[in-house]
């Protein structure tokens, strides 16, 4: 599986919480929650490795190196966890 961090703004004016993925050319979402811009980014960062896939770029390597941490927790830092099978050919 690959790992990547996730990099978590609040913005209490708009009452929205930006999860990135500085690994993933920055690739960003939203929610109202930091659950919901989570689940949002999900989907945005799954397009986006199956972008590369397809053209048969590299798949950028996990930014974890040690082992594997403490349940997530969600402050500020979070890691993504994608499977190997989605992308058997380049991983």
């Amino acid at each position: 599986m690959r790992w990547y961090r996730v990099v978590f703004e609040t913005y209490p004016a708009s009452k929205r919480v930006t999860a990135k993925l500085p690994t993933l050319n920055n690739t960003a979402d939203y929610g109202t929650t930091a659950e919901e811009a989570v689940a949002n980014l999900r989907v945005l960062a799954q397009g986006f490795l199956d972008v590369l896939h397809n053209r048969t770029e590299p798949i950028p390597p996990s930014d974890r190196t040690g082992p594997a941490p403490a349940p997530p927790r969600l402050r500020g830092y979070y890691e993504l966890q994608f499977r190997r099978d989605r992308h058997p050919p380049l991983w």
